[in-house]
């Protein structure tokens, strides 16, 4: 198929009212149309430019729903998805992220074309993605209960792919269950007592009392314990022949003086402090900085069950009850593989999700998507979110206010079934 230009319609491209401001971003596209005409019409400007591919490609279930059929012959569908892969993987930067979004149906062939186009040793993960639970209608059914879909991620060049290290928020971990009560003064003059009985001690009750009060109201020993991280530790039993000679010689001098907190001082990194044989682990060091707030974390796995969204179906005010995404996850994939400023593509727009979500934390976007919802459900969303009248999903984790717009533009060519999705 010869690439055909993409025609702007200037009466549907947007920008927000008042003067131009610095750091907004006016040139992100929307196009309607065919996603194979669309994406050789942008392979001349935008090859080896694009940070993040994101799809959600049709799951060729067999099912129809309100706004495609995701139904096709397998081979066809590998066939088109296949065609549109090539092109996406030039588009991609060099040290560019691929994310498939897909379910079990088609999930082992897709696997193997991917490692195909992009090559094996550039599969970067297999993602779980949680997207239910167990409830409803389907809990009935025999047999294991589906409530997960997959995010397939792929590097364009395994070598020069770099992405940050992020951290998921988790719940308190109760193994810290001990406190320095005068944290301040020198490591030798440490008096350590139990969480409960300093908690006690802070609140003015006796322990049965402080026991019951963090049961009915488990909030506020939560937030005692982030008030005062430095000081809530636990104990741990190091790998003796893990640890260096220093370490180990300080265990056994701790071991020696039961009665005594010794501290191993080290240049690169943070000191250890031994008592009674056994390191005290801070509370503190499992704090992370995590949308905006200070909590325990840890670094993200390929598991991710933290983003269901009890109010999914009113993001971006637009009904799409099966397959529309929630704007955390598209969050989470934009902070793993870009920084603001990048270019993020998304040719099975869907709902407007991924444009939504890369406006609000400042990336530049193209959209592809075909028929009348691409102007009455996409367009319409973001151009909420250019007003900044769009207070759903990450707008105010991410202090989203408005700005910016986009340009609208007309795919020439035919559609085909691989131009509609399970909307993100």
């Amino acid at each position: 198929m010869d690439p055909r230009p993409l025609i702007e319609d200037l009466a549907r491209s947007y920008r927000a009212g008042g003067p131009e401001v610095d750091g907004e971003l006016y040139d992100n596209r929307l196009i309607r149309g065919d996603n194979l005409p669309a994406l050789l019409a942008l392979e001349s400007e935008f090859a080896g430019k694009i940070r993040c591919v994101y799809i959600d490609p049709p799951y060729n279930t067999g099912r129809a729903f309100a706004h495609y059929d995701d139904g096709v012959e397998h081979a066809r569908w590998l066939a088109d998805i296949r065609a549109r892969l090539e092109v996406l993987r030039r588009l991609l930067a060099a040290d560019g992220t691929l994310f498939v979004h897909i379910d079990d149906n088609e999930l082992g062939y897709l696997i193997v074309l991917l490692d195909e186009v992009f090559g094996r040793a550039n599969r970067a993960s297999v993602v779980t993605f949680k997207q239910g639970a167990p409830t409803g209608h389907k809990a009935i059914n025999p047999g294991c209960v589906t409530t997960s879909n997959f995010v397939l991620v792929y590097a364009k060049d395994r070598a020069r792919w770099n992405p940050p290290r992020l951290f998921t928020a988790r719940e308190r971990d109760p193994r810290y269950a001990q406190f320095i009560v005068n944290r301040g003064e020198p490591h030798e003059a440490w008096r350590i007592v139990t969480l409960l009985r300093a908690f006690a001690d802070a609140e003015g009750l006796a322990e049965r009392a402080a026991r019951q009060l963090a049961r009915d109201e488990p909030a506020r020993l939560d937030r005692f314990v982030l008030d005062h991280a430095d000081a809530v530790v636990r104990l741990a039993r190091p790998d003796y022949n893990a640890v260096s000679a220093a370490a180990r010689a300080m265990i056994d001098r701790s071991k020696a003086a039961p009665g005594q907190v010794l501290r191993l001082e080290r240049d690169d990194h943070d000191d250890f402090y031994f008592v009674r044989g056994e390191r005290i682990l801070f509370y503190a060091a499992k704090l992370k900085h995590i949308d905006g707030e200070r909590v325990a974390g840890e670094p993200l796995t390929t598991i991710w069950d933290d983003l269901l969204s009890n109010n999914l179906h009113n993001e971006g005010g637009v009904a799409f009850p099966k397959g529309k995404k929630p704007e955390a996850l598209l969050k989470r994939v934009l902070e793993l593989s870009t920084r603001p400023g990048d270019w993020v593509l998304d040719v099975y727009a869907g709902s407007g999700t991924t444009g939504a979500v890369a406006h609000k934390l400042r990336r530049r976007w193209i959209l592809v998507e075909r028929g009348d919802h691409c102007d009455g459900l996409v367009a319409a969303r973001l151009r909420a979110v250019v007003d900044g009248r769009d207070p759903s999903g990450v707008t105010a984790v991410v202090g989203w206010r408005g700005g910016g717009g986009f340009r609208y533009f007309r795919a020439e060519g035919g559609d085909s079934d691989m131009s509609s999705e399970p909307c993100p």
